[in-house]
């Protein structure tokens, strides 16, 4: 299930300040021939993430998803334009966030998130850049930037890049509401 929370919220000081900050992000291996976040400002990186507040173990034998455990990162300190959007738009506590991004024409694939950490918890997108094909549970919708919805993590979810610039959206848990 997807429910759009809200639609044409400004992001653009967050995009800016993603700019400003691109060193924080985080990458795997470049591909000279792919579409890279180079074109659009940031450093060359493909897929990528930047983890603003990231689960933590106890010790090695622990899976992150069952951990109640976690930290902010030194990138939580400079990216506040992201907080203080999701302040005005009243999610006030936010759990382990961070953005991700998604080359044209690629896709997450199918996937559930596991883990005890997740039962309590509320997941959401806010998309910043690109446009994006979400599916949750055979629902689909179009994602644009300044979109911000909810879904139900529990249940089979995907995205696929169907713009024309890298997707950045900002991942972020709340405690469910009682």
């Amino acid at each position: 299930m997807i429910k759009i929370i809200k639609t044409n919220i400004p992001v653009e000081s967050v995009l800016k300040q993603l700019k400003q900050y691109s060193m924080d992000w985080e990458c795997q291996k470049n591909d000279e021939n792919s579409d890279s976040l180079l074109n659009y400002g940031f450093p060359k990186i493909d897929i990528g993430v930047l983890q603003l507040k990231v689960g933590v173990v106890s010790n090695s034998n622990e899976f992150v998803g069952d951990s109640e455990l976690s930290r902010e990162t030194t990138a939580w300190n400079r990216h506040t334009a992201i907080l203080t959007c999701l302040r005005k738009n009243g999610f006030k506590k936010i759990e382990r966030c961070g953005f991700l991004s998604l080359p044209v024409g690629k896709e997450v694939g199918s996937h559930i998130d596991v883990g005890s950490y997740y039962l309590n918890r509320d997941r959401y997108h806010l998309s910043i850049q690109g446009t994006y094909l979400y599916t949750c549970d055979n629902q689909q919708e179009v994602i644009k930037p300044g979109t911000l919805f909810w879904f139900d993590n529990k249940k089979m979810h995907s995205a696929k890049n169907i713009g024309d610039d890298i997707r950045i959206t900002f991942v972020f848990d709340t405690l469910k509401i009682k």
